[in-house]
């Protein structure tokens, strides 16, 4: 290994907790800023909504999801060796992930948006986070959960199958860099879910919940964890649920 080479390949994990540290004290200086307000995903406010969602999205999937992508990134750095391109084929996979995470973030804000004006007009609003809750944990532990999962698990076997060298080297390096986004939002779709549940103000809540993706992804024992998950989150489901039904027929009794 040449010291060029062995400098590459630590350059993406300098790179990215470098930027995920900058992204979280943002996101933390923004909660405690004036503009607090615009940091949550109400899409309802026109374009400028969408605007601040997108920047505020990005700033926590830079400070929470990113850095679990590291050992797929270190290992397509040591699989470059001392290629003359390596730092911009890693920034390549590096962006086509955060382009996945930001178009599905934006479709998840979306939804969030609908079922919040949906809820303004029907009696049961209560009903929504249980069974969001309750979405989130069956979904945490179906197949394609535990597929995508797999995947994040093995970035070696991923690397693998998806870069051979023999296409345009750019265009590659972004399909890599998309088809791990898809994996990775695929096994965190449900606590991002709850994010959304919850509301995405609280950046301490969204550092917390991806450290809870990363030991998912990277802990011996995360595949185990995240079937726990899943059937705490269905358990959740049920005792919210069950607390405003006995609540409700507590007060109807009065």
């Amino acid at each position: 290994m040449t010291a060029v080479g062995a400098a590459a390949r630590s350059r993406p994990t300098i790179a990215v907790v470098t930027g995920a540290a900058v992204a979280a004290v943002g996101l933390l200086l923004w909660q405690l800023s004036p503009a607090r307000s615009l940091l949550g995903h109400d899409l309802a406010a026109g374009w400028a909504g969408i605007g601040w969602f997108t920047v505020s999205w990005l700033l926590m999937t830079v400070a929470t999801m990113l850095p679990t992508s590291l050992p797929l990134l270190r290992a397509f750095a040591r699989l470059l060796g001392d290629r003359r391109y390596t730092g911009w084929l890693v920034a390549t996979v590096v962006a086509g992930y955060l382009a996945v995470w930001t178009v599905g973030g934006l479709a998840l804000a979306a939804v969030g948006s609908g079922v919040h004006a949906l809820v303004g007009h029907i009696s049961y609003a209560w009903v929504v986070l249980p069974w969001t809750l309750l979405v989130a944990g069956a979904y945490q532990l179906s197949g394609i959960s535990a597929r995508c999962l797999t995947a994040c698990r093995s970035p070696f076997s991923f690397l693998a199958r998806r870069w051979s060298g023999r296409r345009p080297a750019g265009a590659e390096a972004a399909l890599v860099g998309l088809d791990y986004g898809l994996s990775c939002l695929g096994c965190c779709a449900a606590l991002m879910l709850v994010m959304f549940a919850v509301g995405m103000s609280s950046p301490l809540l969204m550092i917390a919940l991806g450290g809870v993706a990363a030991l998912h992804k990277h802990a011996p024992w995360g595949a185990s964890l995240a079937r726990a998950t899943g059937i705490a989150l269905i358990m959740a489901a049920t005792v919210v649920g069950a607390a405003h039904l006995f609540d409700g027929a507590g007060h109807g009794a009065h």
